[in-house]
């Protein structure tokens, strides 16, 4: 009997193998990291072996002795692999069917989804087990009160990204955004729910059970759950234990009926990334009408974000100073023959980024750092001491959480530079740069779907394609661009990467007004792994790039500290 787990607990237990601190996806997904967490499977005749996307690899084949074998699925894109196609797996079940073979128990503690997609593929029933640890404190949040606390400190941000948004072209434009009233951040979620026929709604992700509640993210832990019935007056929060935040009135007692009592009758939506089979069973939801809402409430949280247009403002402009601080260091390291390493540059982007945070009424922490030159990985790597010389390029992509001082998630940022050195690698960058704002930024208008954009990007990109070929930059194939590209070149951001709308070949998903997204060209060919993106915000008409404004001096009120 084989055992299948991603509880990074059991898997360090096990293995002394830090998963969650090793791998990329579930710092990414939020919502979802549950699901992305690399698996373990242990038991049998086998050494105990993880099974991860392939994005994790050059990190993780640099560990020095884990004391566990890696497995890894779904391919990351490269040019080379045209060439060099990759061993990794084309997903997740096939890999981990393939390691485990039959006669495999699932840990209940896999979220609902994974659960039944392994439990189909290996044949295993679908059945859970363990005991479950019911919540004891049932509170009682106004309707009101989570619109407040979503709200709660815009006018302090707008105040504090004054210096940033003077610095853009069209100000006007921004400011209108900040300007809009702020209403009741529910009804856009009632309308959701409508149109996928839910009356009702379990979050148990800290994001989620924040957008819902108005408990700040950092308060919250594993056990802790919200119940939303659409156009109540008042979301439930269930909780293991007393919740420290302040702004909750006394509890009353909860139990594992508690779900099932406040939402009988009901067609119930959940979050199937990331609610475990143990809770999913434990609260008795086994036979009742249950449906999947993880892409209900990301779409939600996606809607909202340009309530926190003046956060997504500060976390752009943060990073984007703190990668072109590292990218100047290492192009001036270039010019000289002092060669920096991706060390030097990481650090210069953190200590950048830290002066840059102390200037302001936010709070940071990283969401994801890549440090890597061309020619040593194409897939997103943390610093080195590699050495960086101009016959290769070094890529920064970073990313921040960006949270009032409450403690409430705001915000992410995602911008990515690079370092070239030799002329016809720059003449190549600036090429990449212009079709990200003018082409693939441009076309992100309000009703276009994803594989419009997508479309968009390589079809501009297709116009140069013999130079590409002829200069080294893209391998010789009958395909166009649009064919062979295998990844996106963008996505919305609601409060994560993961997203509704990705800018790909097949999404039908539709852009919003009101939508903060990433735009990204990420190129990787032999010696370079070159990439550009900006966040913007979509609008009624043309989009407002949030990350190509002036560098001023930021200041702002001490007073409103």
């Amino acid at each position: 009997m084989r055992f299948v787990t991603n509880d990074p607990a059991k898997v360090a237990e096990a293995t002394g193998f830090d998963s969650w601190y090793r791998s990329l996806p579930p710092k990414l997904g939020i919502d979802q990291s549950r699901t992305v967490l690399p698996i373990l499977v242990t038991g049998g005749d086998i050494a105990p072996v993880v099974v991860t996307k392939e994005i994790d690899r050059t990190n993780l084949e640099s560990i020095d002795n884990p004391g566990v074998r890696f497995v890894f699925h779904s391919p990351y894109f490269s040019f080379d692999a045209l060439d060099r196609p990759s061993d990794a797996y084309a997903s997740l079940p096939e890999a981990v069917s393939d390691v485990v073979g039959s006669d495999a128990e699932l840990d209940p503690d896999l979220a609902v989804g994974l659960y039944a997609e392994l439990a189909e593929r290996l044949g295993t029933p679908s059945v859970s087990s363990g005991e479950f640890q019911a919540p004891m404190n049932h509170y009682r949040v106004p309707r009101a009160t989570v619109s407040a606390q979503a709200t709660h400190g815009r006018d302090t941000a707008a105040i504090a990204a004054a210096p940033y948004i003077d610095a853009m072209e069209a100000p006007g434009r921004i400011r209108e955004w900040l300007a809009k009233p702020a209403g009741d951040v529910l009804s856009s979620l009632d309308d959701l729910m409508r149109r996928a026929t839910l009356d009702a709604v379990l979050a148990s992700t800290p994001l989620n059970v924040q957008e819902l509640t108005g408990v700040p993210a950092v308060l919250l832990a594993d056990g802790v759950w919200a119940v939303y019935l659409r156009e109540a007056p008042e979301v439930h929060v269930l909780a293991r234990r007393e919740l420290p935040w302040l702004g909750l009135p006394e509890p009353a007692p909860s139990d594992r009926g508690s779900v099932r009592r406040l939402t009988d009758g009901a067609r119930l939506g959940y979050e199937e990334l990331d609610l475990t089979r143990r809770a999913f069973a434990g609260f008795g939801l086994d036979g009742v009408a249950a449906l999947p809402a993880s892409l209900v409430l990301r779409r939600w949280r996606e809607s909202r974000t340009s309530e926190d247009a003046a956060y997504y403002l500060m976390g752009a402009h943060i990073t984007r100073t703190g990668i072109d601080a590292a990218i100047c260091l290492t192009e001036q390291a270039m010019a000289s023959g002092d060669y920096a390493t991706e060390l030097d540059a990481y650090e210069r982007y953190r200590a950048t980024v830290a002066a840059e945070v102390a200037k302001l009424p936010i709070r940071v922490r990283t969401y994801f750092t890549h440090t890597h030159a061309g020619d040593r990985t194409h897939i997103p790597a943390s610093a080195t001491t590699h050495r960086i010389h101009p016959r290769t390029s070094l890529k920064i992509d970073a990313g921040l959480e960006v949270y009032d001082e409450r403690g409430y998630l705001r915000a992410v940022s995602d911008i990515t530079r690079s370092a070239v050195g030799r002329p016809e690698a720059r003449e190549f960058y600036r090429l990449l740069d212009r079709t990200l704002t003018e082409s693939v930024i441009a076309a992100c208008r309000p009703g276009r779907t994803g594989q419009e954009v997508f479309a968009a990007g390589m079809n501009e990109l297709e116009r140069d394609r013999s130079w590409l070929v002829e200069s080294g930059f893209c391998p010789p194939s009958d395909g166009s661009l649009a064919e062979i590209f295998g990844r996106d070149i963008g996505h919305l951001l609601g409060k994560q990467e993961p997203a509704t709308v990705v800018l790909q070949k097949g999404c039908a998903e539709t852009l919003e007004p009101g939508m903060v997204a990433a735009a990204e060209i990420q190129w990787p060919y032999r010696d370079y792994c070159i990439g550009v993106e900006d966040v913007f915000l979509v609008t009624h008409d043309e989009p407002i790039n949030l990350t190509r404004v002036a560098r001023p001096s930021v200041s702002w009120s001490p007073g409103m500290r």
